[in-house]
């Protein structure tokens, strides 16, 4: 018990409105049972085979994207709370209609429309949690948000990946239900939050309100389109969590490895539950980029371990273990370094752009991965992933560079 105490202290003393939002990601992750296996439906169900799977991601993606951009828009103009609220139930009950279909392509078209919705109220959700916490507070609160999320994914891909051959239409029926359970919760107790003028308590000296368009805000930044390019790059190998890694699991081992993928996948939730207070709380002091950078290096080197996966699943359960670590670091820094150097006004825009870009160039680049599995082993797409990855980590030194250039008042706390 005292260590638990001492585990989660970081976090206290923040807003009861971050807890609250906390619960219900929570909530929602328990009932996650349906994303994690998107890929193997498509493959085991659908019979779809790599290039048409990463077709139809990229199409996807690029039909979200607009929408998206729509829920940042938005978010800075309406009332964030209400936001969530309606797409979530909008999104939500096409899980219910899904559970009471077959499996068929009709189901593949209806998740892409909830996960419309469901995107469209991210960038408010983001921009929520800026609002409701100090910049000195949001680290603890966005880290909160993350261990959250993956403390509800502990068991969910396992229990996905059990119901997964038989029991499929179940998953639809409770990832809905927990959906709909965090609305409410979301409904009932988080409070109205409009923009306000904050004082130098509230916000930095980089994200004190402006006037204007959202291309104004670009036009100051301009380090921000070498952002995108990045977190893009960083996004298409993050994305082989997802998209890369089932499909591998399924090859060598058949049978099981729909099963075995949910084993990895909840692995990945314990050690981000273990992992994220602890490594918060240690890097909280540090660059946000410096920070971005390791937890890239740490994932390149996980996914590096696929290479030597035949049928030896310890290997894959190390490289995951290495590979969440990284994403540790990665999930923890991101939306905070931004929210950190963007106007306080334009908050939901520029994250959904900033998202956007970052979705859209990894969706893309999924469509290529499709290609080269159905012509080239396991192995060597592995090896190209690492290689990409060591380019990532270049990047990210030059960035570092300029960002202290850019923003020198945040490198001298």
């Amino acid at each position: 018990m005292r260590f638990l105490k001492n585990h989660f202290s970081m976090y206290a003393h923040l807003p009861k409105e971050i807890y609250v939002l906390a619960f219900g990601k929570l909530m929602t992750s328990m009932g996650a049972l349906i994303w994690p296996m998107l890929t193997l439906i498509m493959s085991e169900k659908l019979n779809l085979n790599g290039q048409t799977i990463g077709m139809y991601m990229m199409m996807f993606s690029m039909f979200m994207g607009p929408f998206y951009l729509l829920g940042g828009k938005l978010a800075d103009k309406y009332n964030k709370k209400h936001i969530i609220v309606t797409f979530d139930l909008i999104g939500n009950s096409l899980y219910f209609v899904c559970a009471a279909l077959p499996i068929s392509m009709t189901t593949l078209y209806l998740l892409a429309i909830a996960s419309v919705f469901q995107s469209m109220e991210q960038p408010a959700y983001d921009a929520l949690i800026a609002d409701l916490t100090t910049y000195k507070e949001r680290e603890r609160a966005y880290s909160l948000n993350y261990l959250a999320m993956n403390l509800g994914l502990v068991m969910a891909p396992m229990l996905g990946g059990m119901l997964f051959n038989n029991y499929l239409n179940l998953s639809f029926f409770i990832n809905g239900l927990a959906d709909i359970s965090s609305t409410l919760l979301l409904l009932f107790f988080i409070k109205n939050v409009k923009n306000t003028i904050s004082d130098s308590k509230t916000v930095n000296e980089y994200e004190k309100g402006e006037a204007g368009s959202i291309f104004k805000v670009f036009s100051k930044r301009k380090l921000f389109f070498l952002l995108f390019i990045i977190s893009g790059i960083a996004a298409m190998i993050y994305n082989q969590f997802n998209f890369l890694m089932p499909l591998h699991m399924e090859e060598a081992f058949r049978g099981s490895g729909a099963f075995k993928f949910g084993i990895l996948a909840s692995i990945n939730a314990v050690v981000v539950v273990i992992g994220t207070p602890m490594v918060t709380k240690k890097f909280s002091g540090v660059t946000d980029v410096r920070i971005m950078y390791f937890g890239q290096l740490l994932e390149s080197v996980g996914l590096a371990f696929f290479i030597f996966v035949n049928r030896y699943f310890v290997i894959a359960v190390v490289g995951i273990i290495i590979f969440t670590t990284g994403e540790i670091f990665g999930s923890i820094s991101k939306t905070p370094y931004l929210t950190k150097r963007i106007p306080e006004t334009h908050r939901g825009r520029v994250l959904s752009i900033t998202n956007s870009c970052a979705g859209l160039i990894g969706i893309l680049s999924n469509y290529v991965i499709g290609i080269l599995i159905d012509y080239y082993t396991f192995h060597t797409v592995w090896i190209i992933i690492a290689a990409i990855g060591v380019v990532v980590m270049i990047l990210y030194s030059i960035y570092l560079i300029l960002d202290k250039k850019a923003y020198p008042g945040l490198y001298l706390e």
